[in-house]
Order: C-alpha cells, then structure tokens, then sequence
C-alpha cells in the first residue's frame, strides 16, 4: 500500500539529494560531462566565493521572516477567531498572496520602489521622506524581508486559525468559569496548548525563509547592490546559472549541501526543544 509513496519519495527527493551529494565532490559543468573528482574543494571554494556572506544574509533574512509572519499571523489569527457575520469573507482575502503566482505579485512591488514614480516614494515625498528605492542595500533587504512576508503569513493565519479553533472548548470555559481573564486565557491556557502547531509552523517558515529566491531574482537582481539580498540559494542559482564560465556546477552543488544540512539540523532542534518541553509538562 505504501510502495506507490515510497518509490515517489526515493525517485524525487532521496535520489536527487544523493545526486546532488555525489556531484558537489567533483568539478564540471551541470551536464555532467568532463567531471574531475575534488573532495571538498567545493566546499572550500563556497567559502572563498562569497558563500560565507550569502549565507549571513540569508541568516539575517530568514530570522526577520520567521518572527514577523509568526507574530502576525498569531495576531491576526486572534483577531480572526471570532463569531462575526461576513468574518469568513475577510479570512478568505489572506489567501490571496497564497494562490497569486510568485514573480507577477514580486513585480507589483518592483513599481511600488520605482523612484519618483513608485507609491512608496510618491507617498515618502509627500510626507518630507527621503525616497526609498531598491538601489540602497538597507532598503532592498527590508523589501524582500516584506514581500516574504507578506506573500507567506496567510498561511501562517489559516494555520493558527485552524489550530485555535480545535482547541477543547470545555477547558477555555473552565477558565473563564475560574475567573481567568483574556490575557491569562491567552498566557496559560490557549498558547501552552498551540506548543505542537508553534513548532509546525516554525519549522515551515524557517524551511520556507531558507529557500527564499523568488522575490530577491525579481525585486534586486544580481543579489542586490554589494550582494545585499543574495541568499544561499540565490548562490546557488548564480553559481550555476547566472556567471557563465565565472560559475561553479560544483560549488552550486557543494552551497545546496551546506543549505540542506543547515535546514534539518535547525529542523531536529526545533522539534527536539518542543518534545523536551512536551515531556516536562507531562513529567510534572
């Protein structure tokens, strides 16, 4: 019953990364033609390469999007989990970023920072603000950490929405019965419950911010100015695609490795701290 699932998964996800594992220790182009065994000389040229920078961007980015799509989704998840009519209209608007295609929503925002004729800057010169384009480094880390953002958290509400709303309703009435007030409701009972989707959807963000690449080749390209917005995996895009005879099918290889491994140790971590958390509660 389950041979049908596992022959998909090994043919398009174990097979892959073992392929991906195997070419990162050899030098040649993406075709697979005229390789030369290197050991980790990729991995060391990652590093010589501006690997180490697009690395700490995309640590940088990744923690921003990660703490502002989970504390707004939380809060909007809030807001929204209320019996109001038409309130099922308004949750259905933050699906919107969800089903809209990636690269046309990333090109609205390309025009909301065209200067003098962009929103952003036509409302920051109306106010007395220097204008805000995509040419400074500052500005263009802040508009893909908003775009992510804002293109993501809808499916961290629809997530804690679902959450809170199966949550056990005679517990939340024996709280209010016991004279706790919103915020220790919110504190002692619905948070410490919502510990197991938290951690889903903290790990689904931080995969997500890991991967992002969409909004920074259309918002900034070349990574940004002085590679303010090239991330670990629009390195690897450059590496293999975008330098020509100055790129790397290697190094591309070697960074994806480097990337995976980082995506599942932060991974185990996360679930590893919930299940402590999970054992202690239960232990007490």
């Amino acid at each position: 019953m389950i041979a049908p699932v596992l022959i998909l998964t090994v043919a398009f996800s174990v097979l892959p990364l073992v392929m991906v594992i195997r070419r990162s220790l050899y030098k040649g182009n993406i075709f697979d033609t005229d390789l030369k065994f290197s050991g980790l000389a990729n991995y060391r040229d990652v590093f010589r390469t501006g690997g180490e920078h697009a690395l700490g961007v995309t640590a940088v980015y990744t923690v921003a999007f990660v703490v502002i799509t989970m504390v707004v989704g939380f809060l909007v998840a809030l807001l929204l989990d209320v019996r109001l009519p038409g309130l099922r209209w308004v949750r259905g608007l933050f699906v919107i970023p969800l089903v809209v295609p990636a690269v046309a929503t990333a090109l609205i925002w390309f025009t909301l920072f065209a200067p003098d004729t962009g929103l952003v800057n036509r409302v920051a010169t109306g106010v007395g603000l220097p204008q805000a384009t995509l040419d400074s480094g500052r500005t263009a880390l802040v508009a893909v950490i908003a775009f992510g953002a804002w293109q993501f958290f809808g499916e961290v509400v629809l997530l804690y929405l679902a959450a809170l709303k199966s949550l056990p309703g005679d517990v939340l009435e024996a709280a209010v019965i016991d004279g706790a007030s919103a915020w220790q409701r919110l504190r002692y009972v619905r948070w410490p419950l919502l510990r197991n989707q938290t951690a889903l959807v903290g790990v689904i963000a931080t995969l997500t911010g890991l991967q992002a690449f969409t909004q920074i080749y259309v918002l900034t390209p070349d990574g940004g100015p002085g590679g303010s917005t090239e991330t670990a995996l629009y390195y690897v895009y450059q590496q293999a695609f975008g330098l020509g005879a100055g790129g790397s099918a290697g190094r591309a290889d070697a960074m994806s490795v480097v990337l995976f491994l980082i995506s599942l140790a932060i991974t185990v971590a996360q679930l590893a701290i919930v299940a402590r958390g999970t054992r202690s509660e239960a232990a007490s």
